[in-house]
């Protein structure tokens, strides 16, 4: 594999996204930049969230390192929530999904798996209110806290988008140092890693393959947020 230098540098940087609010009755229909559209509903104690992308690029076309869009809503206070998986259907995306906020800025960003805690620096789509609405309201959130510059390039032929994620949740829980500061997460995620590939080796089918793969995202994911956390 091929170490990425040519990899964007992610150096944390600030935006700026509008907020939105959900009316209590009825479904309020939003835009979003580059021609998205969302829908939202409030039931209860939370809001529904529709989202439909007519067009939309491959996620490795932000770099290599990418395997797929997630999903964020972002308080007026700038308490983040990752909602998701943006789901793709050729150059199509779409997501269904809740929060418990009633007023949010909504965007989604290029990631390299989509149990990410914070977001990376590419933010293709964001909520956006005409500049004219004197209702306008403004957070400010921080992208691009964790540097993927030292990621290796995955095998482009995997059977499902959750490999390539996986390898590559796995590849920064160890260069978060994870090996060593949060031992037995990474071990756990290592021996699911194993797994997961001999799974791959012997081209087994989707079903079988997908959960696993999906359990080492999760585990490294726990793996490197444990050594993050470690003074």
């Amino acid at each position: 594999m091929t170490t990425l230098g040519l990899l964007l540098a992610l150096a944390a940087s600030t935006i700026n996204l509008d907020v939105v609010s959900v009316p209590l009755s009825n479904a309020a229909k939003i835009s979003l930049t580059l021609g998205a559209r969302g829908e939202l509903k409030r039931e209860g104690n939370v809001t529904r969230i529709k989202i439909d992308v007519e067009r939309i690029a491959a996620p490795s076309s932000h770099g290599p390192a990418f395997n797929t869009y997630v999903v964020w809503v972002a308080s007026p206070e700038g308490v983040l929530e990752n909602l998701g998986e943006l789901e793709l259907k050729g150059a199509k995306g779409q997501f269904t999904g809740t929060t418990r906020f009633s007023q949010f800025a909504l965007f989604i960003s290029a990631e390299p798996h989509y149990m990410v805690d914070r977001p990376a620096s590419t933010v293709p789509f964001r909520s956006q209110s005409t500049e004219t609405d004197f209702r306008r309201r403004m957070v400010a959130i921080e992208v691009g806290t964790y540097d993927y510059s030292q990621l290796k390039l995955t095998p482009k032929a995997v059977p499902h988008t959750a490999v390539a994620q996986a390898r590559t949740a796995f590849q920064i829980a160890q260069a978060a140092g994870a090996d060593r500061l949060a031992p037995a997460e990474f071990r756990s995620a290592q021996l699911t890693m194993a797994s997961m590939e001999e799974l791959v080796n012997r081209a087994a089918s989707l079903d079988i393959l997908w959960p696993t793969a999906d359990e080492a995202i999760r585990l490294s994911q726990r793996a490197a947020v444990t050594a993050r956390a470690k003074p």
